[in-house]
C-alpha cells in the first residue's frame, strides 16, 4: 500500500526571471508502506525538492501529492496532519539544534502537537532510546555533543512525532566511518523496530546498496530508473551516463572477472563480497 504517492509534480525557480529552472517535470512515484527507499541522482536532479514536496513546504506548479490517499493540499489540517506524519530531517540536521538542552530539543515537535507533558517526555525518552543514545544526555547541552551525537538528537527530534514517514536528506554527509555505520544502523534498525517508512538520500553508493530496499533515480527533474538495488544497479552503462557511478566492491568484482575470477552475480555490499569469495573457495574456485 502506498502511504505516498506524487502525481505529475512540476515545479520551478525563479519563475518569470531568466534565471527559471524546471526543478521537477511531471514526476510520478509511490513510496510504501514499511519499505526504505533510496532516492539517488547527480547534483541538481531534483531529490531535495522532491523531499520538500512530499510534507508540503513546497508546493508544486502543478500535480499533486498524497498521504494516504488524500490529497495534502486538500485543507489546512490535510497539510498539518501531513507534516507531523511525514518527518523531514534536512541535511546536516544538527545546524537546526537550538535549545539549551538535548530534552528540550527533542521535545520541541511534540510540544508544538500540544501533547501532554506525560506523552512528551515518553516520546523524548523513546526516541533517545532509539537513536542509540542514553538518557544521560538529555540534560547535556547540544552543542557540547560530538558531531554524529548531534545529528542523532536531531533526528530523534524527528522520531520523537512518531511520523508514518522518515525523511533524511544526505543523512551520512560529513560523518566518520563509525558514525556513518552507526546511522545506516539506526536507519534499518528504526525501520524494523516501527515498519514505518524512511525515504534518504544519498550520493553514497554504498550507502544506498547496505540499507535501501528500493532505489529512485532523478535525472534533470524526471524519473530516470526506479527498482530494487540489483535491479538499479545492474544497469551500470545508464548509471554512469547518469553522472553515478557503481560502489567499489563491485568495480572490484568486474576486474577479478576481467582477469579471469569470476565470483558469480556483481555484488554490491562488503558481506555480499565476502559470501561470493567464500562460497567461490568452498567450490575450490581460484580467488
Amino acid at each position: 500500500m502506498s502511504v505516498i504517492s506524487v502525481k505529475n509534480l512540476i515545479y520551478g525557480y525563479s519563475k518569470g526571471t531568466p534565471f527559471e529552472k524546471g526543478a521537477l517535470k511531471g514526476v510520478s512515484v509511490d513510496f510504501r508502506q514499511g519499505e526504505i527507499v533510496a532516492l539517488i541522482g547527480h547534483t541538481g536532479s531534483g531529490k531535495s525538492t522532491l523531499l520538500q514536496h512530499l510534507n508540503g513546504l513546497l508546493k508544486p506548479d502543478s500535480g499533486d501529492v498524497l498521504f494516504e490517499g488524500k490529497s495534502i493540499y486538500e485543507s489546512k489540517k490535510s497539510l498539518r496532519d501531513c507534516r507531523f506524519n511525514v518527518g523531514l530531517c534536512f541535511q546536516y540536521p544538527e545546524q537546526q539544534l537550538f535549545e539549551s538542552t538535548v530534552y528540550k530539543d527533542i521535545a520541541f515537535g511534540p510540544t508544538n502537537m500540544k501533547l501532554s507533558d506525560d506523552e512528551i517526555k515518553k516520546r523524548v525518552y523513546d526516541s533517545i532510546k532509539y537513536v542509540g543514545l542514553s538518557a544521560d544526555y538529555l540534560e547535556k547541552s547540544p552543542f557540547d555533543l560530538s558531531g554524529g551525537e548531534k545529528r542523532r538528537v536531531a533526528i530523534a527530534g524527528v522520531i520523537a512525532m512518531e511520523p508514518k514517514v522518515l525523511i533524511l536528506d544526505e543523512p551520512t554527509a560529513g560523518l566518520d566511518p563509525l558514525g556513518k555505520n552507526n546511522l545506516l544502523k539506526l536507519i534499518k534498525d528504526y525501520n524494523e523496530k516501527t515498519g514505518n517508512t524512511v525515504i534518504f538520500v544519498s550520493h553514497n553508493m554504498d550507502d544506498v546498496a547496505a540499507v535501501a530496499h528500493r532505489v529512485i533515480v532523478l535525472s534533470d527533474g524526471e524519473l530516470a530508473l526506479q527498482g530494487t538495488v540489483d535491479e538499479v544497479y545492474s544497469q551500470g552503462e545508464k548509471l554512469a551516463g547518469l553522472g553515478l557511478d557503481v560502489p567499489e566492491i563491485t568495480s572490484v568484482f568486474i576486474e577479478l572477472k576481467k582477469a579471469g575470477f569470476d565470483l558469480g552475480d556483481t555484488e554490491y555490499t562488503i558481506n555480499g563480497a565476502k559470501e561470493a569469495i567464500i562460497a567461490s573457495l568452498m567450490k575450490g574456485g581460484a580467488v
